[in-house]
């Protein structure tokens, strides 16, 4: 209990502190060299680890209890082959609106979605409306573009097309994954997609506004006439009569890259997909026409959605990452490791048997106190495009490391912090200090961990974790190459433990 006392004080003076507790001590303790390779220098020492490849054969579930968000788009490298990603979802009639008059004039069918955006990183263009006025009053169009925060490439424009589908989504309790074989029916319309959304506003000189800013998103019109014949004009039909009936009529649509050729990958919150349609109305021939608009349900929980992910069997992929993925060296670890989300590689972990048991010899009789653990992935090739986060749990228990929710109320200490993307220090880290603690101060099993691409989803309400599987990975589209336990440089994957002696 003493020791515990203590060590729990050393915890927070390190995370106030830490060059603090750095200089605390010089000892030079070895805990066995022919136990820990590294000997400790001041109050660092190291345990090795074996990390090899896991293959998740290119699957994933991927539906409506899984895919917060939808991710489209196609992306090839030398090392992890060619992708590409489709988004399908149900359409659902609207409860709220319903098609009025007798007679009706589609204006516009545009479907929208929102994929995240660097605000802080917006270019304006504005194009004078009315020149040649002799008011002295212009009126000008801003148009602002803001880059794609969570996308994969970039640079070219990807032309995608929207399609009727013919598969049945059943309901939104279903099971899907990602390799699932969507029947493609009629074209509905195409977009030219940039790695930039704009947003549109209208003001006068005189600092009048006309037009509020749009929200910044794509926006895709689909073909009136289609929307005319296969819904309006199906008025009082029971294909439409309700949604029972129409989800089997309609079905759904699929947002998917037009051809195989190297663009980018975007994701997006698929509670922002919306679809509707602008529409006049009258009821008699001599009537004016009203405006008005019909907005399907495209974004509620009861709409089935699907992800539809093809790696193209990874024959485009590095001659490296085919063998790790086909036969991974369980025994002694890689010097290479590979990750990547939708279904791509993970990375399995395991420290070393008898160097942790060294250090809980340590702890037990030669008074250490752990006061920091973490692994440090160094990244072996910079890449096109960096996730924010990569996460890892307990794949011995299937559970959360303790970490994740152990110190919430220290300020600055997070289980798996986000990438620095300002200073760029070419490693991610996972702070598993909890969790060794565990095993050398209360004797828990070495458990192994999974590392994966990604965050754990937390629930938007309650800002609860929603469980070790539930997590971005299923749309993240980034590629990673980390350094493994056999790297013999500064770079290795291995345990780094700050501990004191008292």
């Amino acid at each position: 209990m003493k020791i515990y006392k203590f060590e729990l004080k050393l915890l927070v003076l390190s995370l106030i502190s830490m060059t603090f507790l750095l200089s605390c001590e010089s000892d030079s303790t070895s805990i066995g060299s022919n136990l820990i390779p590294d000997k400790p220098e001041g109050n660092v020492t190291y345990v090795d680890l074996i990390a090899y490849n896991i293959s998740n054969n290119d699957t994933i579930r991927a539906d409506c209890n899984t895919l917060t968000n939808g991710l489209i788009g196609v992306y090839e490298d030398a090392v992890f082959g060619k992708s590409k990603a489709s988004f399908n979802t149900q359409i659902r009639l609207n409860s709220s609106d319903e098609i009025v008059g007798t007679i009706q004039e589609i204006d516009s069918v545009v479907l929208a979605f929102y994929p995240s955006y660097t605000s802080s990183s917006s270019t304006v263009k504005e194009v004078i409306l009315n020149p040649g006025s002799t008011s002295g009053i212009d009126t000008i169009k801003y148009i602002t573009k803001y880059p794609l925060s969570s996308y994969l490439g970039g640079g070219s424009p990807m032309t995608v097309k929207i399609n009727r589908i013919n598969t049945f989504l059943e309901s939104f309790e279903s099971k899907f994954y990602s390799d699932k074989s969507i029947d493609v029916g009629d074209l509905l319309g195409t977009a030219v997609l940039s790695d930039s959304v704009t947003t549109v506003s209208i003001k006068t000189s005189d600092g009048k506004t006309v037009l509020e800013p749009t929200i910044p998103g794509y926006r895709i019109k689909l073909d009136t006439e289609y929307f005319k014949q296969h819904f309006f004009d199906k008025k009082g039909s029971a294909d439409i009569g309700d949604n029972s009936k129409f989800i089997q009529y309609f079905r759904g649509i699929r947002i998917s890259p037009e051809d195989d050729t190297s663009k980018f990958m975007v994701n997006f919150p698929r509670s922002t997909v919306t679809l509707t349609a602008y529409y006049r109305y009258k009821n008699d021939p001599s009537d004016s026409y009203t405006g008005t608009s019909y907005a399907f349900t495209v974004n509620s929980v009861y709409n089935t959605v699907v992800g539809e992910y093809d790696f193209y069997g990874r024959s485009t992929a590095g001659s490296q990452f085919k063998q790790q993925m086909q036969n991974p060296d369980k025994v002694s670890g890689e010097s290479t490791l590979f990750l990547q989300g939708m279904g791509g590689p993970s990375i399995h972990l395991k420290l070393d048997d008898t160097q942790i048991e060294a250090v809980r010899d340590s702890v037990k009789n030669k008074g250490w106190a752990v006061i920091d653990a973490k692994l440090k992935f160094y990244l072996a090739e910079d890449a096109v495009s960096k996730p924010t986060y990569i996460y890892g749990y307990n794949l011995t228990k299937l559970s959360f490391l303790p970490d994740l929710t152990s110190y919430p109320s220290l300020a600055g200490y997070y289980f798996n912090p986000a990438y620095n993307f300002t200073d760029n220090p070419g490693y991610y880290t996972l702070n598993v200090t909890n969790h060794i603690k565990n095993i050398v101060e209360k004797n828990e099993a070495n458990d192994e961990i999974l590392v994966e691409m990604g965050n754990f989803a937390i629930d938007s309400s309650s800002g609860v974790y929603l469980g070790y599987s539930r997590t971005t990975r299923v749309y993240e589209p980034f590629r990673l190459i980390f350094y493994g336990n056999k790297e013999t440089g500064d770079k290795k994957l291995k345990l780094e433990i700050i501990y004191t002696k008292n």
